[in-house]
């Protein structure tokens, strides 16, 4: 069975999608998997053991790539196509591809669902977690439950490039949005520097000052380390950010923390993760989490060890 998957997106969401379709590739696990991926996350692809192969969605790159990249899906004839993505543009590619069943969202804007059989819930109001909107797709290829426990595996390194003797606690300050940044990790990484004896670690893509003595791994990892890195950290705490949906997915001890969006929809999964702790602000303002309320969670993950 040829499976085609499209959901170029962010990389949390490509996450998302990777935990359902890493279901589809256990029960069927002959079946081959191509997937469309937005040029610059294709690496967290390949090392996640799922896909064996993917088409680059260069966005931007005006319509002549986009034709290109509609002649190179067409090459191909597929069982199943499953948009994932749920907009027009995704919607064309799979109506557009060779193959059987044409699958997307029910909940799908832009008039995607024009072009395939709707799946899910179609209401985008109803508080659904984010993979719980992309499991229907197992049941329509046979596959009869979402393993909700079933943790993603990567090709991490033979031996953790990160990996030291008291493992390091990770802190990722940042996200897409302004408004999901939460905005005392200086201060955060100040007190764990002085209440224990690990190493702080700082990863992401913006340079800042006020980190002090802390391991600064900003602009300095590929996507494809991400996973090495949170596998290889005692606690990782972050925003509403693709990090933490990696870790939830690696089954690595996160914090995370929720401000204007709702943890019940983009929280680690499944919701209850004993090796995770959510703190969701009570006002929708990531400043209204508090610096002890972030230690205390800290502290009662590491009481877990």
């Amino acid at each position: 069975m040829k499976i085609l998957i499209i959901k170029p997106s962010s990389l949390g969401d490509v996450i998302h999608s990777l935990r359902v379709v890493a279901q589809i590739k256990k029960s069927l696990p002959k079946s081959k998997i191509h997937w469309v991926i937005k040029s610059g996350l294709e690496e967290i692809l390949i090392n996640s053991q799922v896909v064996d192969y993917y088409y680059l969605f260069n966005r931007g790159a005006g319509a002549l790539s986009f034709l290109k990249l509609l002649q190179e899906i067409r090459s191909q004839k597929y069982d199943f196509i499953l948009d994932m993505q749920g907009l027009l543009r995704s919607a064309i590619i799979g109506f557009l591809a060779k193959g059987g069943e044409k699958l997307g969202r029910a909940d799908g804007r832009e008039g995607s669902t024009l072009f395939y059989k709707a799946v899910a819930d179609q209401s985008r109001s109803k508080s659904l977690h984010a993979i719980d909107r992309l499991s229907p797709f197992l049941k329509e290829l046979g596959v009869k439950r979402y393993e909700e426990n079933l943790p993603l595996s990567f090709n991490l390194q033979e031996k953790s490039l990160f990996v030291n003797a008291t493992k390091q606690i990770l802190l990722f300050p940042e996200s897409r949005r302004k408004e999901k940044v939460w905005p005392y990790f200086t201060e955060l990484a100040k007190e764990l520097s002085s209440q224990t004896n690990n190493e702080i670690v700082i990863a992401g893509n913006e340079k800042c000052k006020g980190f002090g003595k802390c391991t600064d791994l900003r602009q300095a990892l590929s996507i494809g380390q991400l996973p090495d890195l949170i596998k290889s950290s005692r606690i990782v705490i972050c925003n509403d950010s693709a990090p933490l949906h990696m870790a939830s997915a690696i089954g690595a001890k996160v914090v995370g923390l929720f401000g204007p969006t709702d943890s019940n929809e983009y929280g680690p999964y499944p919701k209850g993760q004993i090796t995770s702790m959510v703190l969701q602000s009570h006002d929708g303002k990531m400043g209204s989490i508090s610096l002890d309320q972030v230690m205390r969670g800290v502290n009662y993950l590491m009481n877990l060890e």
